[in-house]
């Protein structure tokens, strides 16, 4: 599989009326792409959620891209109790969940994440790439 993961951060960054053009650019990018058949794209809901409080509508702009795009090109995945999910916390107790759940995401996959702080994920087991 090839793809991506959108953290929180890279949401809001390229989501968000008060982001960065560089970063609108960028996410754009990776959505059209994942839409003509590049690279998937995976947002873990608790991102988007901790994204969608900043902007409400951002949720149901990615559910029209995930309804309105080819199967499986962007995904919004779930949160579910695994081993996994119970070791990343253990592991990583001070950083926030929708990190975690990128994280897990992220590693079921075999993909990076996508943020605007890389430095987050630093002492995990995945690879972050700056929006």
């Amino acid at each position: 599989m090839s793809g991506y993961v959108l953290d929180d951060l890279a949401l809001i960054a390229g989501l968000a009326t008060d982001g960065e053009e560089q970063h609108r650019r960028e996410l754009s990018r990776l959505l059209i792409a994942a839409i003509e058949r590049g690279p998937t794209v995976c947002v873990p809901a608790l991102c988007l959620a901790a994204a969608a409080v900043r902007r409400p509508a951002m949720a149901g702009h990615l559910a029209e891209l995930v309804v309105g795009g080819p199967v499986g090109a962007v995904e919004i995945v779930g949160l579910a109790r695994t081993a996994e999910v119970a070791q990343l916390r253990a592991e990583h107790p001070g950083l926030e969940w929708p990190a975690l759940h990128a994280i897990s995401t992220a590693t079921a996959g075999r993909v990076p994440i996508v943020t605007t702080a890389p430095g987050r994920y630093a002492g995990t087991i995945v690879e972050a790439i700056r929006l």
